[in-house]
């Protein structure tokens, strides 16, 4: 027999800060609701919420479409509990009856046994809040996160005072910070008539709402100041500083498609949505979904993304400065310039969105394409719908301090740096392989490799 390979992950110790029964992604009513009835059971039980956020990741608009409207009180982290907490009233019932409670804790992976994965010694969920990363076991999951904003690329988009109609809720019902005075909501289905009843109770001057769909941009130079739309012909103009787009939600599908759970394309649903039974149990046992996350109302989505994208200058992946007719080309990025035939969609064959992504970037941008990806999807599915575009951890983005504080047990730090052992890999290929002698750890002897 011979030795273990160091290298290797197998056997080694996995350090867990910590280890539940069952844990509940999302403390909105569903998630809530959910880890009531699993300590009822006796079950101990950790509901995780995400809310209040780190402030660096509202103007990344995650999870949600926030467009830069809400006011600088979001940085007060202890005022902010305060209103996650006073805004959900059950939590602390939840918490009286022996709910583990973590706000302002998100959920970036979550990893169970698997044909890559055969090493793991439990399932395990990654969490993270603003100071640091660990890893805590679970024998159950119910996944409530919820649903996210579909942004809708008409010109003036990507102006600060945009936001999604799950961005305004947070805004204004959740965090109590909203910036904005004269709104246009943009939809005419129970989303955009909820967001309109939301802003009216709250005294703010709605100045229209466009429920059928139709041609519009956006006015502005550094902030939303008004709204053109086209209606029998006729070009008509409002002065708002804040337009809300709430023709459509997506269910937050990232976690449970990075579980292997199955998930298909339901316009019924909200597009790609978890595959669930009755009770809301996933493909995958121990694993439920509920709430929007499994499932949104239908809309008119469609309409509006056709009208959106007819342009070919329509600026999909504002990240990465990706317009309709870049996706279409399928052209590179512009500051590589590179040259060469432009291949297209027509010769893509079956469309990818995965594939689109490394061509064009678009939706490798800092918000994840959380932006994007349903007016990417729109583009490739004009003969029937592309696959999911794949989410891998870390599901939100993580200073590196905060992975760094990821602890891990000296038999795994001692061999990170390597990849099979490989002597070589970190030095330039001008400098001579050490010999196994030479070789200790992932290190030279006497010297780092990595500097």
């Amino acid at each position: 027999m011979t030795d273990a390979d160091p290298t290797s992950i197998a056997g080694m110790p996995f350090p867990r800060r910590d280890s539940f029964a069952h844990v509940v992604i999302g403390a909105g009513e569903t998630g809530i609701a959910a880890a009531r009835a699993a300590a009822s059971s006796g079950q101990r039980t950790l509901l995780v919420d995400e809310h209040p956020l780190d402030p660096g990741l509202f103007g990344l608009d995650i999870p949600y479409l926030f467009g830069g409207r809400l006011d600088a009180s979001t940085r007060q982290a202890g005022r902010m509990e305060e209103r996650v907490v006073s805004a959900r009233p059950d939590l602390v019932m939840a918490m009286e009856e022996g709910v583990e409670v973590a706000l302002g804790v998100a959920a970036w992976g979550a990893f169970v046994k698997g044909a890559s994965s055969r090493a793991l010694p439990a399932r395990l969920l990654g969490l993270a809040d603003r100071n640091a990363a660990w890893l805590v076991a679970f024998e159950q999951l119910t996944i409530a996160a919820g649903a996210r904003d579909v942004a809708l690329p008409f010109p003036g988009w990507t102006l600060p005072g945009v936001m999604g109609a799950q961005g305004f809720d947070a805004a204004l019902r959740l965090y109590g910070a909203f910036s904005g005075r004269r709104i246009a909501i943009v939809g005419g289905g129970a989303l955009a008539m909820k967001a309109e009843a939301a802003a009216r109770a709250a005294g703010l001057d709605v100045a229209l709402r466009i429920a059928a769909p139709a041609p519009l941009r956006i006015l502005g130079r550094e902030e939303v100041a008004g709204l053109v739309w086209q209606q029998d012909g006729t070009w008509h103009e409002t002065a708002c500083d804040t337009v809300v787009l709430a023709v459509d939600t997506v269910p937050m599908a990232d976690l449970p498609d990075m579980l292997g759970c199955a998930i298909a394309w339901d316009p019924a649903r909200g597009g790609f949505a978890p595959l669930t039974d009755a009770q809301g149990r996933s493909s995958l046992e121990g694993v439920a979904i509920r709430g929007e996350a499994a499932g949104t109302a239908p809309s008119q989505r469609a309409a509006w993304l056709d009208l959106a994208l007819a342009a070919d200058d329509a600026l999909v992946c504002a990240c990465e400065e990706v317009s309709a007719a870049d996706l279409r080309a399928l052209r590179p990025p512009r500051y590589l310039d590179a040259e060469g035939p432009e291949a297209g969609l027509a010769r893509l064959g079956p469309p990818n969105q995965d594939q689109v992504k490394r061509l064009t970037r678009a939706g490798m941008g800092p918000c994840q394409g959380r932006r994007c990806r349903e007016s990417v999807h729109a583009l490739l599915s004009r003969e029937g719908p592309a696959p999911l575009a794949s989410y891998r951890a870390p599901l939100r983005p993580l200073p590196l301090a905060v992975l760094a504080a990821l602890e891990e047990d000296p038999a795994l730090r001692a061999n990170w740096t390597g990849w099979f052992g490989i002597a070589a890999q970190w030095l330039p290929h001008w400098e001579p392989a050490p010999s196994d002698a030479e070789y200790i750890g992932g290190r030279l002897s006497g010297e780092d490799v990595v500097k």
